[in-house]
């Protein structure tokens, strides 16, 4: 029925933390394919599989950043990769999280721990960080790469 969206216990505040977490998080993942695009060319069309999963396209990205040739550039891509690989389990815990009531009688999401506003905020915050990072490797070195 319409509106049925609305019996959901959830406050907005919580549904907004949340979203933007996902967003952000969905924005840092698509920065990442397009950073292994212009490293390997062709890595998009592999990355956009139903079986690919956060992690696997962090694993890909890991390995694909492991293998470019030594430099400055490599090591700094190779931090935001192991960075991006960190961040992906943040995002399972909020995304796979499971509906509980937390500690104030909210609705809540929990995974091992209450998954709290703050928690949701600080996730968005790193997402966000490791996207910007990417797209400045992407915008800057990555523009005159050139695949081995």
């Amino acid at each position: 029925m319409p509106n049925d969206r609305l019996r959901s216990p959830v406050k907005p505040d919580y549904v907004s933390a949340l979203g933007l977490a996902a967003f952000t998080f969905a924005t840092c993942e698509w920065q990442v394919v397009w950073c292994s695009e212009k490293i390997r060319p062709g890595s998009a069309n592999k990355l956009v599989g139903d079986e690919r999963t956060a992690g696997k396209i962090a694993k890909f990205f890991i390995d694909l950043t492991r293998n470019m040739p030594k430099s400055k550039e490599r090591e700094e891509l190779s931090a935001v990769a192991e960075e991006f690989s960190r961040l992906v389990d943040m995002r399972n815990a909020i995304l796979h999280g499971k509906p509980c009531t937390g500690p104030g009688g909210e609705a809540r999401l929990s995974s091992g721990m209450v998954l709290e506003i703050e928690y949701l905020e600080n996730a968005a915050d790193a997402f966000t960080a490791c996207a910007c990072e990417l797209n400045r490797l992407f915008y800057g070195f990555l523009s005159t790469y050139t695949p081995q």
